[in-house]
């Protein structure tokens, strides 16, 4: 089974929950940007969700993750589909589709999304999964790494991508949606949870107080790797002790010693627009890290359009510890209707 690329839009990978074990190596997770979007897109449609990727193990089926806009595909085949995450009017030769609902593309139907109205990046899951090949334990693309996904790459114009075989009865499994209340929003300001970071004491009171009372602005820049904010200048304590002037230079945001920098890292250079490290970022970064998003509010930072803002808050580890277990709750088929 196969479904045929007619557009391949601003950006569309194939992603799974990502590749555990390579960060000591270099090696990004990569992996869905809102991974509760495609987990839920695959449990509507009777596919492996995986595991969030702070935990791991089970990276889930692989789907299709779309930026903003654009992609069109046909199926080769009857297919069982799920979209969920940014709206981006997906319609099916030409009439509406459903959101967060499992329905079957039929044989020779083409499937196409619209510029994004709400959220910046919608998932399209497939019983039996995107059946690209394992790359270190993952179907997960890397783009500017070459690896993972199909060819490495993202999607384009002529590809044929290879759809796993059926697992069940699609037909039983139409109209399996997650349940209305559970459904996410993408509009407005979004909140985004913060754990204090391990250099948060080397900003100034002020700015550490300026940095989650802004509303800071998505950059257009912003990619996979790292989600640039626009906001208020960010300030150092003085005193830099001339050893660390002399190993790092004069740039109070250098560190010495960079100890790692996990997904949702917040680096700030300079002080000057802090960059939430995406699933695409690498191990290490050298930069003073004010906070770190806890791992379930990666999906909001995920659906930011540019220029939306967000707000920083901060929390503790043990509200993100009972965030992860929450979320984890509803990853389940007692979120789902049919």
């Amino acid at each position: 089974m196969m479904l045929e690329i007619l557009k391949g839009g601003l950006h569309t990978t194939v992603q799974d929950m990502g590749r555990q074990g390579g960060q000591s190596l270099g090696i990004p997770p990569s992996g869905a940007q809102d991974g509760f979007a495609l987990r839920i897109a695959n449990l509507l449609v009777g596919n492996a969700s995986g595991g969030p990727l702070v935990i791991g193990g089970d990276p889930g089926a692989a789907g299709l993750e779309i930026t903003m806009a654009g992609l069109e595909v046909r199926a080769r085949a009857d297919l069982l589909v799920a979209i969920t995450g940014a709206d981006m009017a997906a319609t099916c030769d030409g009439g509406p589709v459903p959101l967060w609902r499992a329905f079957i593309l039929g044989a020779g139907r083409a499937l196409a999304f619209g510029m994004a109205k709400s959220g910046a990046r919608a998932y399209l899951a497939v019983h039996g999964g995107i059946d690209v090949p394992i790359y270190l334990a993952s179907r997960a693309t890397h783009t500017k790494g070459q690896f993972g996904g199909f060819e490495g790459r993202a999607l384009r114009q002529g590809d044929y991508v290879p759809v796993g075989p059926a697992q069940g009865d699609i037909e039983a499994l139409a109209g399996r949606h997650l349940r209305p209340e559970l459904v996410p929003s993408y509009g407005g300001r979004r909140r985004v949870r913060v754990v204090r970071g391990p250099e948060a004491h080397l900003f100034s009171e002020d700015s550490e107080a300026a940095f989650y009372a802004s509303a800071w602005k998505l950059n257009p820049k912003s990619d996979r790797t790292g989600m640039r904010f626009i906001g208020p200048e960010l300030g150092f304590r003085p005193g830099r002790p001339r050893y660390l002037i002399e190993e790092a230079g004069e740039d109070p945001s250098n560190l010495v010693i960079d100890p790692g920098a996990p997904v949702g890292t917040i680096q700030v250079p300079s002080g000057v627009e802090p960059i939430v490290l995406g699933t695409d970022s690498p191990s290490v970064g050298g930069y003073a890290r004010i906070g770190t998003v806890i791992s379930t509010d990666m999906s909001a930072v995920g659906q930011l359009q540019p220029l939306q803002s967000a707000n920083f808050m901060a929390t503790s580890l043990e509200d993100a510890v009972a965030a992860l277990k929450r979320q984890e709750s509803l990853v389940s088929e007692s979120s789902i209707a049919t």
